[in-house]
């Protein structure tokens, strides 16, 4: 992403929050669905405790989320737009919310989980190059893992400022990272979300790793 696309993201989201207020709309989400989104990120790792970053958080509404269905995670929230973070921490004052740019400036890290939603949806000259140095960064700052959501390339209707990625690209870059790797491609049917598990270790003796041997005949 460089200095004018930079620019352009922040005008938006910033011009948005003037017209809508602190709103989903504000950040592009429509129809209720971020909660969803939410819990696709974030209900298969099976954490109760740790420290989750909320990577392009916006207002940091799933703080309230995690408040809900994860008591036991830290959060902590990052985003591009001062101001939407501005917004963000008087909703939430009890949250962990900072702005900046994380690939000029890194991450404060390590976090145990990090996640990701509509980082990736708006169109760049290299989309695929901003997808790789984020990943990248996710992989240096995870423990536990990373996901992330995109808009897929199975449509038949795009808009001219979205970006759809192919999601066997980005299962193939996924494995990068780890040979752990889940698509999840059944909960819209024009979206979708990779997680990169980095717990690789499995038992030698069955073959599996540790969470799944009660299911191993025997065990």
């Amino acid at each position: 992403m460089n200095d004018r696309e930079i620019e352009v993201v922040l005008r938006r989201y910033t011009e948005r929050l003037a017209a809508l207020g602190p709103v989903p709309e504000a950040l592009g989400w429509t129809k209720g669905r971020h909660t969803l989104r939410y819990r696709i990120l974030l209900d298969d790792w099976g954490l109760t405790a740790g420290d989750l970053l909320d990577f392009g958080c916006g207002f940091g509404d799933m703080y309230a989320y995690c408040r809900d269905h994860f008591p036991g995670l830290r959060y902590h929230g990052f985003d591009l737009n001062p101001a939407l973070v501005a917004a963000g921490r008087a909703r939430y004052p009890d949250a962990d919310l900072a702005a900046g740019n994380a690939l000029k400036d890194g991450l404060s890290g390590p976090f145990d989980l990090i996640v990701a939603s509509g980082v990736f949806n708006f169109l760049l000259a290299d989309n695929w190059s901003f997808i790789e140095a984020i990943l990248d960064l996710f992989a240096r700052h995870a423990r536990v893992g990373f996901a992330a959501n995109f808009l897929s390339d199975r449509v038949d209707y795009r808009l001219e400022h979205t970006y759809h990625a192919d999601p066997v690209k980005i299962v193939e870059l996924a494995y990068r990272y780890s040979n752990r790797v889940t698509l999840r491609n059944d909960y819209m049917p024009f979206e979708f979300t990779v997680h990169v598990d980095l717990r690789t270790a499995f038992d030698r003796e069955h073959v599996v790793y540790p969470e799944f041997l009660p299911d191993v005949d025997g065990v």
